[in-house]
């Protein structure tokens, strides 16, 4: 009988980990790509997401914004394309991805709904593939991204807040992409994009134990998808108080004051890299409704976001740079009445949601036709 020898097989064993984390940093296998979504379970409407990490297990969801196959493959937007369909990919923030609402209810689910068709009879699927951070940044990447599965056409909705250059958003967002980021930059002239403290990627990093975050965070929305196909439930639901029509006084935006909003040097080269990263493909953004105070200071402020003199020169610099670039486009920002906002500025009722799907239809039926 052979003596165990404790210390030669710890050491074996510690060999063969560290053999195993080479290996995967090398190799980089897409992970991410294996899902249990769409075959066991049903497909998510929207990409996993919830504001407080105390609700993940309630909701039955677990964000992974750092793998994008692990996110896209747990949604219908990853199923094979139908012989007859006409794709169209929502992109956005998080009213586009509808805080507060269930997916039904959503821009996405009012305007399926409608049972649009192309002029050559195709149906028109819509999908959302938005994902909650007001950045265009962020929006370029994952249109990057969903290029794979197939879309037909684009439906961005926008606002002031996405052509902010911040930091936090690259540490949030961008710095797991931070090779596909700089790839970007160089391919379009991404001038404007701040990304000196972007991230690189290290061989370490590319380990199991340096992704060990992201692979426990894969597994748990595996686990966390048997929960939610048995309740559909994928957000915690709140309460919330209306929106006050009284506001601030304070002129600033986010530091700046009139005349300082710097738009020449702003993210809107990014917008215009989504168009022609495009290609042949339509994309129709939409300047996204704002909630519009009626109360006090109401003269100073549209909403607690934006005041009136930041807004109006992003709406005419908004409406001068698509002119100039011959980009189609719809500016919606005063379409809903302030009654149809939920929790914040941007955020829609499903009343307010159903009128906004209704007004798109048009352009989209006629963009659906140029392709």
């Amino acid at each position: 009988m052979n003596e165990v020898r404790p210390g030669a097989v710890l050491i074996k064993g510690l060999v063969l980990f560290a053999l195993a984390n080479v290996a995967f940093a090398y190799f980089n296998p897409p992970v991410g790509k294996l899902s249990i979504y769409n075959w066991l379970i049903p497909g998510r409407e929207r990409v996993p997401y919830e504001r407080e990490v105390e609700y993940y297990d309630i909701s039955h969801t677990v964000p992974i914004y750092e793998d994008m196959d692990a996110m896209y493959r747990s949604t219908i937007l990853s199923r094979p394309k139908g012989e007859n369909e006409f794709r169209i990919f929502l992109i956005g923030d998080s009213s586009a991805w509808g805080f507060q609402l269930r997916p039904e209810e959503t821009l996405v689910g009012q305007l399926n709904t409608l049972n649009l068709k192309t002029c050559d009879g195709k149906q028109i699927v819509v999908y959302n593939a938005a994902f909650p951070l007001p950045y265009v940044m962020k929006d370029l990447l994952i249109m990057d991204k969903v290029r794979e599965y197939d879309p037909d056409m684009f439906l961005w909705t926008i606002t002031l807040d996405g052509f902010r250059n911040r930091t936090i958003f690259t540490d949030y967002f961008l710095d797991p992409y931070s090779t596909r980021v700089r790839e970007l930059v160089g391919e379009y002239q991404l001038a404007n994009l701040d990304i000196d403290k972007l991230a690189a990627q290290t061989f370490w990093d590319r380990t199991m134990i340096g992704q060990r975050s992201r692979l426990k965070k894969m597994f748990l929305l595996q686990l966390h998808g048997l929960g939610w196909s048995a309740t559909n439930l994928d957000y915690y639901y709140q309460g919330y108080l209306p929106l006050s029509q009284d506001q601030s006084e304070d002129e600033l935006f986010f530091g700046s004051s009139e005349g300082g909003l710097g738009l020449d040097n702003s993210l809107f080269d990014v917008l215009e890299a989504g168009y022609r990263l495009a290609g042949n493909l339509p994309v129709l953004a939409v300047n996204e409704p704002i909630f519009i105070a009626s109360g006090e200071n109401s003269d100073i402020r549209y909403n607690e976001f934006y005041p009136r003199w930041a807004y109006d020169e992003y709406q005419a610099y908004l409406e001068n740079w698509m002119s100039a670039n011959h980009h189609e486009y719809i500016d919606a920002w005063d379409f809903l009445p302030s009654s149809e906002f939920t929790d914040t500025p941007f955020h829609r009722s499903p009343a307010g949601e159903t009128a906004f799907a209704e007004y798109l239809a048009p352009q989209i039926l006629n963009l659906s036709c140029t392709k």
